[in-house]
């Protein structure tokens, strides 16, 4: 009775809902931890996230945050395979070297809407091809990350351009997390948007003070249903293969 096809079935049902519980319907990621830190007169954020994007792995990948003009490192950007399993992000930054850059409105690399901080001005700090995306502006303080995933190019080829950006509370940070995707290799991956005004505690660089108050956008980032289930059906794939993912 066990071995009947139904029951195989419902076996995988259950498998699939429980792991794709982990897009529309739950976190993409858990274990949020930001915290900052001021060391003479430059403001440091601390970004950590483990990713719940099932049994696939992440390659160890650190790279060095470099401000394009002056070559000056101002952080690292850390992707990695714990121990036990979990895929963990680790972004560190000092915000005070960014703000020299120029503020713009910006998107995600498939032309989405950049969740939570919306069409606000932002500093775009690259880290090889991960873009970092830092806004301090009065009432509308985030951070993000968008980590471009080969992998991920057959996803976008058979869904489209769309994002999956749940929202998450996390530790009591608040952001969204997901995957976006394009038909246009190499702009589909996974990307984080965190909100930091609970825990900013340090003084704000003068480029942000001089911009006007604004706000964020806690409205999650959906694609249609289709999408949606092609999106699910995919990670699942991966998920059941272990695959490892790659870089762009």
């Amino acid at each position: 009775m066990t071995n009947s096809p139904v029951m195989k079935a419902m076996v995988l049902l259950t498998l699939l809902v429980s792991f794709i519980s982990c897009g529309s319907q739950a976190p993409m990621v858990k274990n949020v931890k930001v915290s900052t830190n001021q060391v003479d007169n430059d403001v440091l954020v601390s970004l950590s996230a483990d990713l719940s994007i099932g049994a696939v792995q992440l390659p160890f990948t650190s790279l060095p945050i470099i401000l394009p003009k002056t070559g000056k490192q101002i952080g690292q950007l850390t992707l990695q395979s714990t121990a036990d399993g979990a895929n963990q992000l680790v972004l560190d930054v000092n915000v005070s070297e960014a703000a020299n850059l120029e503020l713009a409105s910006v998107r995600l690399p498939n032309g989405s809407v950049l969740p939570i901080i919306a069409d606000n001005s932002v500093l775009v700090i690259p880290a090889g091809k991960v873009q970092i995306y830092l806004s301090l502006l009065d009432g509308a303080q985030a951070i993000g990350v968008a980590v471009p995933i080969k992998t991920f190019d057959a996803i976008g080829a058979n869904v489209g351009t769309t994002a999956l950006m749940p929202i998450f509370n996390s530790n009591n940070i608040v952001g969204a997390a997901g995957v976006y995707t394009s038909k246009e290799a190499g702009k589909n991956g996974f990307a984080l948007v965190a909100d930091l005004s609970g825990v900013i505690n340090v003084s704000i660089p003068n480029i942000f003070a001089k911009q006007a108050q604004s706000s964020l956008d806690y409205s999650s980032a959906s694609p249609s249903r289709r999408q949606e289930r092609k999106i699910n059906s995919m990670l699942y794939r991966m998920h059941k293969k272990k695959q490892m993912l790659e870089l762009n």
